[in-house]
């Protein structure tokens, strides 16, 4: 049997329960790519990410996987995976880890993990207010107009909403979220946010499997909340994000830009517990 170690972590924590939880295999070296695909079915966890030998550079190379396929760039997958290489490999407090989609620069101390990208894009999605509603389940009045797909790692469909109240109560529709999202050539995944002052209460939710879920702590859109405001000239800026009190499972975000367009995405990082999984 071939025995690789893991480390569970809660990503964007404040307590022990919260944050997003994560199946971190900090030495993945050997598994195919059909390995990884059914370990993180088997861990059924919103990703799993599997970490290799670093390049160019790099302190290690990360594979981020969904019970339905693989990313090319996850916020909490990589924030999580830099909190145990950290422990584990003794990494300075700065480093780098690759993703498919790009190189993340990493800052880490005492538990709290920062991610820093640039570079994005930002295009309005062809879809008006009415299909929006319907889909979202939010009143057209309650929401802005034009909705954004923002790709600063991994495409999502940002849409402000302006009523708290209607963020929290929001009941997307599948059908009608897929209709939009393929029509504009992307997956389905939308980002609902409200904004309260510094604050943004967020929620997103997309297709995994054939089933509409939702994320409780989503760092890659985080970093495009940051890029829709870099592209509105809205820099610099902090927001201190609320995701997952939906759930029961608050995640706690910390989002800065800064005047030329870095993007920051950070939070606490706790470690729940260990194992070793085995194959054949």
């Amino acid at each position: 049997m071939r025995e690789y170690p893991f480390q569970l972590v809660n990503v964007f924590a404040e307590s022990h329960f919260g944050g997003n939880p994560l199946a971190v295999f900090p030495d993945a070296a050997g598994l195919s790519d059909g390995d990884m695909l059914q370990i993180a079915r088997q861990f059924n966890l919103s990703e799993t990410v599997f970490a290799f030998g670093g390049s160019a550079g790099a302190a290690a190379d990360l594979r981020i996987f969904t019970p339905g396929g693989e990313l090319p760039l996850a916020g909490h997958p990589t924030l999580g995976a830099a909190f145990v290489l950290q422990q584990q490999r003794g990494l300075p407090e700065n480093f780098v880890l690759n993703t498919r989609a790009k190189p993340v620069k990493l800052h880490g101390v005492n538990g709290s993990i920062t991610l820093h990208i640039s570079g994005y894009t930002c295009e309005a999605s062809a879809t008006g207010a009415a299909p929006l509603a319907a889909a979202t389940g939010i009143d057209a009045d309650k929401m802005a107009a034009q909705a954004f797909w923002v790709n600063s790692g991994s495409a999502q469909l940002l849409l402000q909403v302006y009523d708290l109240a209607a963020l929290q109560h929001a009941r997307p529709d599948l059908r009608a979220l897929r209709e939009i999202c393929q029509a504009d050539g992307h997956c389905t995944v939308v980002y609902l946010w409200c904004e309260q002052g510094e604050k943004a209460f967020v929620r997103l939710f997309a297709e995994v499997n054939g089933a509409l879920i939702e994320d409780s702590g989503t760092g890659s859109a985080a970093a495009n909340l940051g890029a829709y405001y870099a592209a509105q000239g809205c820099v610099p800026l902090v927001r201190h994000i609320y995701q997952g009190d939906e759930m029961g499972r608050p995640n706690r975000l910390y989002l800065r830009v800064d005047a030329e367009q870095h993007i920051f995405v950070g939070g606490q990082v706790v470690a729940v517990g260990e194992g070793v999984f085995r194959l054949p």
